[in-house]
């Protein structure tokens, strides 16, 4: 019978295929959780870094699994290209955000008016954690926004404030923003949409309580005298408030926009802000971006300078 030399199996290609499995679990798990609610923001950074660390031990093991089939030629080729490519779904992802970190400034809250920026209706509620967080509302977090996102500043569009707040309602309601709070919103809405259904369904129930004969026609209503009544002037500011999340990771963010009627015009400003830890990625700027591209869109040709 010929020879045949049993072929050595590498130890260190199997641990790369068994911990590659752990370490991308742990990721994948951690954050579903906290996309579904069920783990805080910090605590999956927590998990994601610990499967991390296991990675770069998944990549090294791959490393030297590969060394020893080149070599020796050990069994371990499949174990150390599946603990490579397990480990390089981890740290691919982790090294953007990293470098993320190191080119953008690190703040948490942005605005597009700097100097006076739009007061919160209700203060976001800050859980403090294992993550450091500084003041993202101090001078020197402004100046840092202002060299970084010198881009992000406020819309000024020819029109009324009330034809504005619309848009700006309809965009969050499209975008699925919760709503927490708002000041001067009512009186701008009230009275826009039609008031027939509202006084068919007066009608109506006069004519099943007996109030009314329903095969007469109905006397018209004296008509009213509004040139001597008051006419309660519409405010020209209004602030809204929104709490929504990121589609991917369900990072949180709260949402201001600010809407100030002068003269012919309306001006839009807005701040966004993270509430865990004191840098933000770039997602808040980038919030602000789409949706005054999309203001524009729903405003298209009223847009000013």
């Amino acid at each position: 019978m010929p020879f045949r030399p049993q072929r050595p199996q590498s130890i260190a290609a199997a641990w790369s295929r068994s911990l590659g499995r752990f370490a991308l679990l742990l990721a994948l798990m951690a954050l579903l959780l906290h996309r579904l609610g069920m783990l805080q923001l910090p605590n999956a950074v927590a998990a994601v870094l610990l499967a991390a660390v296991v990675a770069v031990f998944v990549l090294g093991l791959a490393i030297i699994g590969f060394f020893m089939l080149w070599h020796i030629g050990a069994k371990g080729g499949h174990a150390s290209f599946s603990g490579m490519v397990m480990a390089l779904l981890i740290l691919v992802p982790i090294g953007l955000a990293a470098s993320r970190f190191v080119l953008l400034p690190r703040i948490h809250d942005i605005s597009t008016d700097v100097k006076q920026p739009p007061e919160w209706l209700e203060e976001p509620e800050i859980v403090s954690s294992w993550i450091p967080r500084s003041d993202g509302d101090n001078p020197a977090a402004r100046e840092l926004q202002t060299q970084a996102y010198a881009q992000i500043t406020g819309r000024r569009y020819e029109g009324a404030i009330d034809r504005v707040l619309l848009a700006v309602r309809a965009i969050a309601q499209e975008k699925k923003w919760t709503e927490v709070a708002n000041i001067g919103v009512e009186a701008l809405v009230d009275g826009l949409e039609p008031s027939s259904r509202s006084e068919e369904t007066q009608e109506q129930a006069s004519v099943s309580n007996g109030e009314a004969d329903p095969t007469r026609a109905p006397l018209p209503a004296p008509r009213p005298n509004i040139e001597d009544e008051p006419v309660a002037p519409l405010p020209s500011y209004a602030v809204l408030q929104y709490r929504t999340r990121t589609l991917v990771l369900g990072i949180p963010q709260d949402v201001l926009v600010r809407l100030s009627e002068e003269e012919e015009t309306t001006f839009v400003d807005m701040r966004a802000a993270t509430r865990d830890g004191e840098h933000d990625f770039g997602i808040n700027a980038e919030l602000i971006r789409t949706f005054l591209q999309d203001l524009d869109l729903q405003l298209l040709g009223i847009a000013g300078g």
